[in-house]
């Protein structure tokens, strides 16, 4: 496999990698595209978005309403933030991935399990029809990326053991 300081070494170690991953890193990838879609949707369209949820309260007082409208309004840029520091962490995920590392399969499956049921409570939250949508197309995504990911052939893959996948993250020998 190609080194990441190559050149092309991201998509060169991408291209060597073996068949059984590439379905995980498009899911991967595409999980997070959809994420992005959503942010930058929902930055551009907050302030609606934030009264929708405060029209679906039913409060009426204007304290409460004011606090309420802050916190939805936190709540959106957060996950706009959340989603460029995912962004950062899916690269070096992705390439850790390609290289055999235990570490970065049991991530996949915490990410696609939690993302499920994550994505289903926020179900139980007033948002608009079309963010309903998107989150349950977001955990099909991630449902369809814990089965790939729990694949036989996929799981072979990260067995422990195999020569140069003992290694923790950063090159270390787990303890």
């Amino acid at each position: 496999m190609s080194e990441p300081s190559e050149p092309g070494g991201f998509f060169a170690a991408a291209s060597d990698a073996p068949r059984e991953l590439r379905p995980v890193v498009v899911l991967l990838m595409l999980n997070l595209a959809v994420s992005i879609l959503l942010t930058v949707a929902t930055l551009l369209t907050r302030h609606s978005i934030v009264n929708y949820q405060l029209d679906h309260r039913h409060i009426t007082d204007p304290v409460q309403r004011r606090t309420l409208r802050d916190s939805y309004t936190a709540g959106i840029v957060t996950r706009a933030v959340a989603n460029v520091v995912v962004s950062i962490v899916y690269v070096f995920l992705v390439r850790a991935l390609f290289r055999g590392r235990r570490w970065a399969y049991r991530r996949v499956v915490l990410i696609a399990a939690i993302g499920i049921v994550g994505l289903l409570v926020l179900q139980f939250s007033p948002y608009p029809t079309w963010m309903r949508v998107e989150q349950l197309l977001q955990a099909v995504i991630l449902g369809a990326l814990l089965l790939c990911v729990l694949r036989p052939e996929v799981r072979s893959h990260f067995a422990p053991g195999l020569p140069g996948r003992d290694q923790g993250r950063f090159g270390r020998k787990p303890v």
